[in-house]
């Protein structure tokens, strides 16, 4: 029975990858370009708490956008940092003469809550742009980013994601390849998802969004308590309560970069902090699609025990395994092949074991809430009004 049980979860799982691995092949084949007409304005939105060793090339690198300077803005939010950072970005402001550069202060004058999506929402305030494009305070944007993103927006659509992956150059030993690896394959995930018109996850390092689709949701109404979600619970709402389109842009002059964690627990901390929003979605077929993953990564850990008690055959061990191992390798494969990677493929397994059990156990420490995020436990911070600077 056991046997049968497991297999037929792996059988399962593989579906659900394949049909992931599908919207994969439909959204790289799909790569249509918006139609032309006028450049909209365009708000680039940058939360920032405590990033004084990153902020900098972050704003170089959108210093140097081939969009034209006229219309686009870019805000940038200190979010009550404690370090250098908002003075480095007012000095590289004022030293390179950015008039479409603003430094927002959003200092804790007020009780609540004090996550990213409170300084996104201030921001909004004083945002002009037709389109919002949001990235974080520790990327690297190529100069084509903005120019590539809204050349995805036709009439129809609402939100754009784009690609995020770490730089080369930040991969200094394994456990950094590890993430590297990791991460396409949830950014791919999401690329499946949303070719095949179901989307899931997304990710606001490299996000993009129309004001009035924004607003027609009412912004981050109803998860602004949480400390994650200001990019796939707002994509699903879009795509629950709205008429907009949403798409995947795939062009290699869209991607973004950003770094690997240094240590095991920044690492643990931050997945939790993500595995946090998923019992918040709004769909409850997605609900259970993650319920159903995750029991069954609960079984692959436990999978060698249970054979090693006589409770499971080896020959079940082995085809469960199998379903569960090929199918992804062939994701991977479209995936690092896209991002011009392919030197990582054969990790995947090593990976994929490593995988199962910190899915389990951030899954679970995400679930109530157990997590740090920038150095302060979530269940303790307060808010963040704040002024403009």
């Amino acid at each position: 029975m056991m046997d049968i049980l497991f297999v037929s979860g792996a059988l399962l799982y593989a579906a659900i990858l394949l049909f992931f691995g599908s919207g994969i092949i439909r959204e790289i084949r799909r790569r249509k370009r918006a139609e032309s007409g006028p450049l909209p304005l365009v708000s680039v939105l940058i939360p920032a708490r405590n990033e004084e060793s990153g902020i900098e090339a972050t704003l170089e690198s959108l210093r140097s956008q081939d969009y034209p300077p006229d219309r686009f803005e870019v805000l940038i939010i200190d979010d009550r940092s404690a370090d250098g950072t908002a003075a480095i970005a007012k000095n590289f402001i004022d030293r390179n003469g950015l008039t479409h550069f603003r430094l927002l202060r959003h200092q804790p004058e007020h009780e609540g809550p004090t996550y990213k999506k409170n300084a996104l929402s201030y921001a909004m305030r004083y945002a002009a742009g037709e389109i919002i494009m949001t990235t974080d305070a520790d990327c690297r944007v190529q100069r084509t980013w903005i120019s590539s993103m809204v050349s995805c927006y036709d009439s129809e659509t609402g939100l754009v994601a784009g690609l995020i992956t770490f730089g080369r150059e930040d991969e200094k030993n394994l456990f950094h390849r590890l993430q590297t690896l990791e991460f396409a394959g949830l950014v791919f995930t999401g690329v499946g998802a949303i070719g095949n018109g179901y989307p899931i996850i997304c990710n606001g390092s490299n996000l993009s969004y129309r004001r009035r689709a924004f607003d027609e949701v009412g912004g981050y109404q109803g998860h602004q308590h949480l400390p994650s979600g200001d990019d796939d619970l707002l994509m699903q709402n879009l795509h629950h309560q709205t008429g907009w389109k949403i798409r995947y842009n795939l062009a290699p002059e869209s991607v973004n970069f950003t770094h690997p964690v240094d240590t095991p627990a920044q690492f643990f901390h931050q997945r939790a902090r993500w595995a946090s929003k998923g019992s918040h979605y709004p769909d409850p077929l997605t609900t259970a699609l993650l319920v159903a993953i995750y029991l069954l990564y609960l079984t692959l850990l436990f999978s060698l025990p249970l054979t090693l008690l006589g409770v499971l055959s080896p020959a079940a061990l082995g085809a469960g395994w199998a379903a569960v191992l090929l199918p992804e390798m062939g994701i991977m494969y479209l995936a690092l092949r896209h991002l011009k990677r392919r030197d990582l493929w054969p990790l995947v397994p090593l990976a994929k074991i490593l995988q199962v059990p910190y899915i389990v156990i951030a899954g679970l420490a995400g679930f109530f809430s157990f997590y740090q995020w920038k150095e302060t436990p979530e269940t303790e911070i307060k808010i963040v009004p704040g002024q403009e600077g």
